[in-house]
């Protein structure tokens, strides 16, 4: 995801949205290169998330950069799908799951879905 990557990002929906926001959008080259150098940095929050206890929403792409199976263990730590939640909902987790049909890492932030999930978990 380094800056080599611009001329083809330069092309996405993402750079678009950058373009319309950033203060400096010809910041977009540095921004690459620092994903880059953090996507190789060894990490396992695992650990560290069954720690946190605000509501949390997960939300991935079924063709996401992250497989489905990491999106479910990640949500599994936050006690999510590990049992029913009962005909009332009572045992329902605070964190809440969703993968979104058809969308990619690139374009999920365009979905009107998106939208609706979100607004129905902050509302």
């Amino acid at each position: 995801m380094s800056s080599a990557l611009l001329a083809m990002m330069s092309q996405s929906p993402m750079y678009a949205a950058w373009s319309a926001v950033a203060p400096d959008p010809d910041g977009f080259a540095a921004l690459m290169d620092k994903i880059d150098e953090l996507q190789r940095q060894p990490y396992d929050w695992s650990a560290k998330i069954g720690r946190i206890s605000a509501q949390t929403l997960l939300v991935f792409a079924d063709a996401d950069s992250i497989p489905v199976s990491h999106a479910a263990e990640f949500f599994a730590l936050l006690g999510g799908g590990l049992r029913d939640a009962g005909l009332d909902g009572s045992a329902r987790p605070a964190a809440r799951l969703a993968v979104l049909p058809g969308l990619t890492h690139y374009d999920i932030f365009q979905s009107a879905l998106l939208a609706a999930i979100a607004d129905d978990f902050f509302g």
